[in-house]
């Protein structure tokens, strides 16, 4: 396996299945600012296969929040990256190019080159977007790889809840769109509507993916 995905997003998804909730400290705080700060001066080199800084809708940005068998977690939407849900760890996303002088896409190039650059891309992830379910979805996946159906796509929609209009962020399958995951502006909504099944969306067959068993 490549760099990128034996680190953070396979430690992410370690984290998903062993517990449910996060707890942002001063001192994560304060490592994604350090983040923020150096990922910022390398972000725009093209030498390293970045084509641009992902910037995120500003309807997109803040803290959502989702309730997971009584755990309560949430996820911090930045400008350009987001502290995850399953490790509160900050990700700056980028979309790829080629590296220059290579010809070659970032995730065809060997795992010794991301070994000697990887103060650049620990805290790096890669962003597409893909229409699912006739929905446009925004794709994060590790850098490295070029298939998408390791990451996570999330949509964000207006819903009606309970006669009232709402943002309803959710997460689901990047290759099916099957939802795993939904995600509210405040931790109230998120412990009363956790669960809710909303008309016209598809939920995996165990929503959420982190139930207990």
């Amino acid at each position: 396996m490549k760099l990128r995905k034996t680190t953070i997003w396979t430690a992410a998804v370690i984290a998903l299945a062993a517990a449910g909730g996060i707890i942002n400290s001063q001192t994560n705080q304060a490592q994604t600012v350090k983040v923020q700060k150096s990922v910022k001066k390398i972000s725009n080199k093209t030498k390293y296969g970045f084509k641009r800084d992902f910037k995120f809708p500003q309807s997109w940005r803040g803290k959502w929040f989702s309730n997971i068998h009584g755990h309560l977690s949430n996820m911090i939407i930045k400008k350009n990256g987001f502290n995850t849900p399953w490790t509160g760890e900050y990700v700056k996303l980028v979309s790829v190019g080629k590296v220059k002088g290579t010809n070659k896409y970032l995730w065809q190039m060997p795992q010794s080159w991301f070994t000697k650059h990887n103060k650049i891309f620990k805290n790096l992830g890669r962003v597409t977007t893909k229409n699912l379910k006739n929905k446009k979805w925004i794709v994060f996946s590790p850098i490295d790889e070029n298939n998408i159906k390791i990451g996570y796509a999330f949509s964000l929609q207006n819903k009606k809840i309970d006669g009232k209009t709402q943002k309803v962020m959710f997460e689901a399958n990047p290759k099916t769109g099957e939802i795993y995951d939904q995600f509210y502006r405040s931790p109230k909504l998120a412990q009363k509507y956790q669960n809710y099944h909303f008309k016209n969306e598809t939920y995996a067959p165990v929503f959420n993916q982190y139930q207990k068993k």
